[in-house]
């Protein structure tokens, strides 16, 4: 789609570095070397509960729940394992019907008592979590412009492993980017600019971008018997 959504997302801007900005970055250089700031204070994120509206721009998601069941219900999964689901009601807010796995990046980052499900160690080699439109006991992959929806984010856990205490839930924001190559428009999660891992290195990567992460959702989790 190239129409003009209902609402707008945060653009990126060309940044002009004027001679007096490389003064003062050379200036702050020579400070901090010897010992003049402190380091910057780590981001405030917005914390929010179960219950929570979140406005993501192109969707609207409101976090449920947070359960850990046997698969085979509502098309999720197979009844012999078990999976770490995450409820919402989403609203597609944009001019067009996308696919529901457009949750996985809409929530970049997903922890389960501490531990991180979300982004995957090896991005490369995992398809990463099942998200399905669920209504009337089946699975679906559509959400259509205007509409709500509840929409399931499955994790399969380990024989074994026992059902987390609590998840935390990171939502990106959304922009309208323009492509300057192409002139085209199109829905892209806001990302900002993140150190090198040893692991880009590895691969030859020269710069690597993150979405931009405002507000974590704090859900209990509860567990449904076999």
């Amino acid at each position: 789609m190239t129409s003009t959504p209902p609402r707008a997302g945060r653009r990126r801007r060309p940044v002009l570095i004027p001679a007096l900005a490389v003064l003062a970055a050379a200036t702050v250089g020579v400070t901090a070397a010897f010992g003049g700031l402190k380091d910057a204070p780590a981001k405030q994120l917005e914390q929010l509960g179960k219950g929570a509206e979140v406005d993501q721009v192109r969707m609207r998601t409101k976090f449920e729940d947070a359960v850990v069941r046997p698969g085979g219900k509502d098309g999720i999964g197979t009844s012999d394992k078990r999976y770490l689901q995450i409820i919402m009601k989403v609203t597609n807010q944009s001019d067009a019907t996308m696919l529901a796995q457009i949750m996985d990046d809409a929530l970049p980052t997903v922890r389960a008592d501490g531990k991180t499900l979300k982004p995957a160690a090896d991005p490369d080699v995992t398809l990463g979590p099942r998200v399905v439109v669920v209504s009337g006991g089946h699975a679906y992959d559509q959400l259509h412009p205007g509409m709500t929806a509840t929409v399931v984010m499955a994790f399969e856990l380990a024989s074994g492993q026992p059902a987390p205490e609590r998840v935390v839930i990171g939502a990106a924001t959304y922009e309208w980017y323009e492509s300057f190559f192409s002139e085209t428009h199109y829905w892209v999660p806001v990302t900002e600019e993140a150190p090198l891992t040893a692991e880009d290195r590895k691969k030859g990567r020269t710069v690597r971008y993150e979405p931009v992460i405002d507000t974590q959702v704090s859900l209990p989790v509860r567990e449904e018997a076999q």
